[in-house]
This record gives C-alpha cells, sequence and structure tokens, in this order.
C-alpha cells in the first residue's frame, strides 16, 4: 500500500489534531512580527484540519497534499476550502500566499538534499514578499533514542502494529503500520539537523526569525527531538 492509503482516516481522527498546534505559532507570528495575513496555504494538509481553525476565523485557506485518500476525506469535511493533490516539490498554484505552513514532520518525508531544495524553493515562490513559511522537523535525536521497537495499536476495533527501524548511518526512519495477512503501509523518513536546515533555507531565500523546540514556544537546545521553525521570505 502507498503510504496513508489504509491510515488516512485513522490520521483524521488522531494524529491530525496535532496539526491545530500551529495556531499557536500562527498567533506568535502575527504577534510578534506585527504580521496580519489574509491568504494561507498548508502543504501535506493532511485531513485539513489545521485549515479547518484558520477557516473558520475567516482566512481564506487552501490545501496540497500528495495523498488522494487524505485529500478525500478533507474535502468531506470542509467542502468550502479548495484542497490540491499535488507534490510539494513540484505544485505550481500560479498564485502566492501571505503564511505557508507545513506541519507534523512531513518535511522528513523528502529523503534527498535535491528533493528538500526543490520543496523550500518552490514554497519561497508561492510566498508574496516578506511571507512567513512555519514548518517542523524530527531531527536525529529522536529517531536514535525513540524510533524502535514494535508498539501494538488498536483503534476503533482495527488491531495493528506500528514497526519502527533506524538506519543511523543513512538517517532513514522507517514506519511500518502492520495490518497482517500482508496487509501493511511503510513510511520512510530522512532526520535532518538544524545545520542541514539552515543550509537548505538559506540557499532557498529564507530568513529564520525564530526556532522552539515544542509548541509552547520552549527554546530549541541541542537534544531536541523536533524543531520548529519560524522563517521569513526574503526579497
Amino acid at each position: 500500500m502507498k503510504p496513508y492509503e489504509r491510515i488516512a482516516f485513522m490520521y483524521d481522527k488522531d494524529w491530525g489534531k496535532f496539526s491545530s498546534k500551529y495556531i499557536n505559532l500562527i498567533s506568535y507570528v502575527n504577534e510578534s512580527q506585527r504580521y496580519n495575513p489574509t491568504t494561507f496555504l498548508d502543504i501535506a494538509c493532511g485531513t485539513g484540519r489545521l485549515l479547518a481553525e484558520l477557516h473558520a476565523s475567516r482566512y481564506t485557506c487552501t490545501g496540497l497534499d500528495l495523498s488522494e485518500d487524505m485529500i478525500n476525506i478533507a474535502r468531506s469535511n470542509i467542502p468550502d476550502i479548495e484542497f490540491v493533490i499535488s507534490d510539494m516539490c513540484s505544485f505550481d498554484l500560479n498564485r502566492r500566499f501571505d503564511v505557508i505552513t507545513c506541519a507534523f514532520d512531513s518535511l522528513n518525508y523528502l529523503l534527498t538534499p535535491v528533493q528538500m531544495s526543490a520543496a523550500l524553493k518552490n514554497v519561497n515562490t508561492h510566498l508574496n514578499n516578506d511571507g512567513y513559511f512555519i514548518f517542523d522537523i524530527n531531527t536525529p535525536t529522536l529517531y536514535e533514542e525513540r524510533h524502535f521497537g514494535v508498539i501494538d495499536r488498536e483503534f476503533n476495533g482495527i488491531k495493528y502494529r506500528q514497526v519502527l527501524e533506524y538506519d543511523k548511518v543513512q538517517r532513514i526512519g522507517k514506519t511500518v503500520f502492520d495490518f497482517g495477512n500482508g496487509d501493511s503501509e511503510e513510511h520512510l523518513q530522512k532526520a535532518y539537523t538544524n545545520e542541514d536546515m539552515e543550509a537548505f533555507l538559506n540557499e532557498s531565500g529564507f530568513k529564520i526569525v525564530n526556532t522552539f523546540k515544542d509548541f509552547d514556544l520552549t527554546e530549541r537546545d541541542e537534544k531536541a527531538y523536533k524543531i520548529i521553525y519560524i522563517t521569513k521570505k526574503e526579497k
């Protein structure tokens, strides 16, 4: 199965709620930068949980995701929002936005420097001058310390196993959702350091405004499992 083909409905009811934590980050940008955005694009938007909250606040919103299964749920949940099925490395919406978000370590799905550079440059192209890109990545520390073993799970009566592996040399984390009888999904993610991301952002035309290790705006440190980036498009 392709990623999120089977677990899209689980994501909507469970993991998708984490993306709504971005409301706190958006409020931080609005207040600290005295910024008043009106248009939002959420790439790797999943089932649209973040956009639903922004739409309720009367922002103009667009969502984009590579997974048709996720987008179908998003369109069903929020029919008033435009959703596009496309790759974050190559989408072309022919317009720009005040804020672009990419929540819940979605950029870790970009496994090569070529993919990461392409995605960031594409995001930059779709931002208005002085627009903001807000995203988070999982670090090697998280994968080394947490991404291993087998977790038995149950969701709405469906039992499955979550098998976690990490290749420290290649910095590739693998997650297999095993539903039994050969029914499984495999997800691959690349671990990126802050130094990696600083280089990618610099070459793609972004200035880092601030970084945090949690959604409560705790300052980033060298042991952070996750790094949240507030970045601004440079003219």
